[in-house]
């Protein structure tokens, strides 16, 4: 009897040996544990500076075009974004894209009327993102045909961290010294937090704001002619 009970002790112990044995296995990183798939950094560009044309003035950087009194040759140029890779210049007249490609360099040529006020944008690109600049604007040389559109507005943005509030200004002006309304815009992340439309204003009221979110603002500047320009400003509520 004592032969058979120690029999079975030792069966027990060999299982036992096995059942550690085997757990212990699976815990020594054969290869069945999923791996930590490495921290991509992410680095989107930095925002763009345009230079020329000077902002909310006639244009001054231009070449005339030989048989041609309708068009003109206009310069842009912009400072360099940091982790860039391309430009995208954009070229607006009244709010419709006119012009739009993509540049290595910092500065572009292109041909555009006389006597018209455009807008234009530049948006550093990589393969991380896109960021794309304040709007600038300005005004060709030459007679106009009918009346200037406005210039677009230079929006102003600043916020009191202290009661999480943004507060909103913005200037406009016009060649031919117009009267003018804007409808204002307010986004956060893409959704409608503040829309207003024919003030005669050039601020809001503070607005609630949210750390660490992004809020682009729209600026739509009209003249007395039903001439308009639009104006985007994007910035970052910091956490």
């Amino acid at each position: 009897m004592k032969k058979f009970l120690a029999t079975k002790r030792l069966v027990f112990c060999v299982l036992m040996a096995v059942i550690i044995s085997c757990s212990d296995g699976g815990s020594d990183g054969d290869g069945d544990d999923p791996e930590t798939p490495p921290t991509q950094n992410e680095n989107p560009p930095a925002l763009a500076i345009g230079t020329v044309p000077a902002n909310g003035e006639p244009c001054t950087d231009y070449e005339a075009i030989a048989g041609s009194d309708t068009a003109v040759l206009v310069a842009f140029q912009w400072n360099a974004a940091q982790f860039a890779e391309d430009y995208i210049l954009t070229v607006f007249e009244s709010g419709s894209q006119i012009f739009r490609e993509t540049f290595t360099v910092l500065e572009a040529n292109v041909t555009l009327d006389r006597g018209k006020t455009y807008t234009w944008t530049v948006t550093a690109v990589n393969g991380d993102g896109a960021t794309t600049s304040d709007t600038y604007s300005f005004t060709t040389p030459g007679i106009p045909v009918g009346n200037f559109a406005p210039y677009a507005a230079v929006i102003t943005a600043t916020f009191d961290t202290l009661n999480s509030e943004m507060v909103v200004s913005w200037a406009g002006s016009d060649e031919d010294g117009d009267a003018l309304t804007y409808d204002v815009g307010i986004f956060e992340e893409g959704i409608s937090i503040f829309e207003s439309t024919d003030l005669t204003v050039t601020s809001l009221d503070p607005i609630a704001v949210v750390s660490n979110t992004t809020y682009e603002i729209v600026v739509t500047s009209r003249d007395t002619s039903g001439n308009f320009s639009i104006s985007r400003l994007s910035i970052s509520f910091p956490e």
